[in-house]
């Protein structure tokens, strides 16, 4: 993977080929010489009613680089962000128009020059992210070799080297989870996913256990093996552990479907080719322990994933079964869509069995979610204010930011079934909140609990900012904050 430089000072010549300038409203000019033409575009912009913030200023010098301007506000949002986004913009602009270099100049008066190194180093890193491992050689596009942040002044050696490993390592992570999710289903089965993870575990450090059908059927997985009855493929439980100081772990969820469609309550086909992203929850959370072992945090921490398939099938199981998943309650199967919540709770009883400090899952769970929040936040739901203020200040330092939902006790009663504990779904209304409802049932009172509904982050149909189109990775950097928050 590309790496990213950093330098002292700011660059007077054309040490690259793109500079890419976050320009905040508020700041101060101090003279440098990129900011009378940035000035210059950013006020023809305004004349003229452009709503575009970001683009070029070409300046046409052999002997200075050209220019990609951001503007933006510190009162828009956290300045990370913003730093964030114009490295991710700049370094896909540079290699869309063939670039071989490309540079982020760090604004002075910094709330925090740490954090913002960090998130252009990440920026730099993520924005032109793309797999073309199954394309032609020759429809491949090179991207910029040279990457480097300038930075105003010295920091301490040791500063600067932690928050440059921070970003090159929460990078990779999550372009590794990116790799997983847009990979097609003939590739990323069940069993590929087990074994990239041991691959992984092995070469980051962390261990691997993956349990399949035989274990699972004796352990008492009811609800992973029923989702899979409609596949040919093995599906299996992965167990990923990251040990840190030890103590009581962290538990990461992550579900797993690796295709999904619907079981015997098909989905539609427009759009189906997307449902091998309903392993995006697995994919960060493998994500997370590759960046836990990298980073070396002090956190134990475990990830679980149920990763199976979910086919239509003369086997599968269907709308009117109740099964009997790990925790012991019986099940209503009302729609074989709403599947990743029966594997997920399979998965959040084994978690409690760890005795875990904290849970936290991440899945691609409903439709609903992203209706009801579009495809820029995240859904949390959890009965703890204190771990509900975490995720949320983590994904403010990020830039993955989730919504808090309620899982209130009235949405309770549409689960009720005539003829089980409870039912898979509870209708339309408020159906990602009811989704929540349902994990919740299997999480015993008192365990620190989270639910991250992902459905509308884990893919961008557009670029922006620093997310390319296609697979986001979402839920990687965000649980590493709140881990590392918790150190």
């Amino acid at each position: 993977m590309t790496e990213v430089q950093v330098r002292a000072g700011l660059p007077e010549t054309r040490d690259v080929e793109v500079l890419a300038v976050p320009w905040f409203e508020e700041a101060a000019e101090t003279g440098e010489w990129w900011e009378a033409p940035a000035a210059a575009w950013v006020e023809r912009r305004k004349a003229g009613g452009a709503t575009r913030p970001s683009g070029w200023v070409t300046i046409g010098s052999e002997a200075r680089p050209d220019l990609w301007v951001s503007r933006v506000s510190r009162e828009g949002g956290p300045e990370t962000a913003a730093i964030r986004a114009t490295a991710g913009e700049a370094v896909r602009a540079a290699r869309e128009r063939g670039a071989g270099s490309v540079g982020v100049v760090l604004p002075a008066d910094l709330a925090d020059a740490s954090a913002a190194g960090q998130a252009a180093v990440e920026g730099l890193l993520l924005g032109d992210w793309e797999y073309d491992g199954l394309r032609d050689a020759k429809r491949r596009t090179p991207a910029p070799g040279t990457r480097i942040v300038y930075v105003r002044s010295e920091e301490p050696g040791a500063e600067r080297e932690a928050w440059l490993a921070r970003g090159h390592s929460l990078a990779r992570a999550q372009n590794t989870a990116r790799e997983l999710i847009a990979l097609p289903g003939n590739v990323v089965t069940p069993r590929h996913l087990a074994e990239t993870a041991k691959e992984l575990g092995e070469r980051h450090g962390f261990s691997v256990q993956a349990w399949g059908k035989d274990k699972l059927r004796a352990e008492g997985f009811g609800g992973l093996l029923a989702v899979a009855k409609g596949s040919a493929e093995e599906p299996f439980f992965l167990i990923l552990e990251h040990p840190g100081a030890g103590g009581d772990p962290c538990v990461v969820v992550g579900k797993g479907v690796t295709f999904d469609a619907g079981g015997i309550s098909i989905k539609p086909a427009q759009g189906m080719e997307d449902m091998k992203y309903d392993m995006s929850g697995a994919a960060a959370t493998i994500g997370t322990l590759v960046a836990a072992a990298e980073l070396g945090i002090p956190q134990r921490v475990v990830g679980l994933v149920p990763t199976t398939e979910n086919l239509p099938s003369g086997t599968a199981v269907k709308p009117g079964d109740v099964i009997r998943g790990l925790s012991g309650k019986s099940i209503e199967v009302i729609n074989t869509d709403a599947e990743g919540r029966l594997i997920l709770s399979d998965a959040l009883t084994y978690a409690q069995r760890l005795s875990p400090a904290a849970i936290v899952d991440l899945a691609t769970l409903t439709g609903a979610c992203v209706i009801a929040l579009g495809h820029h936040a995240i859904g949390l739901m959890t009965p703890s204010d204190a771990l509900a203020s975490a995720l949320i200040e983590a994904g403010e330092r990020s830039g993955e930011r989730p919504w808090r939902l309620p899982l209130w006790r009235e949405y309770r009663k549409q689960l009720d079934s005539d003829i089980a504990d409870i039912k898979n779904t509870g209708g339309r209304p408020g159906s990602a909140i009811t989704a929540g409802w349902f994990l919740s049932e299997f999480v015993e009172d008192g365990v620190e609990w989270a639910h991250l509904d992902i459905a509308g982050t884990a893919w961008a149909e557009d670029a922006r900012g620093w997310q390319p189109k296609g697979a986001t990775g979402v839920g990687v950097r965000l649980v590493h904050e709140w881990l590392r928050a918790r150190s």
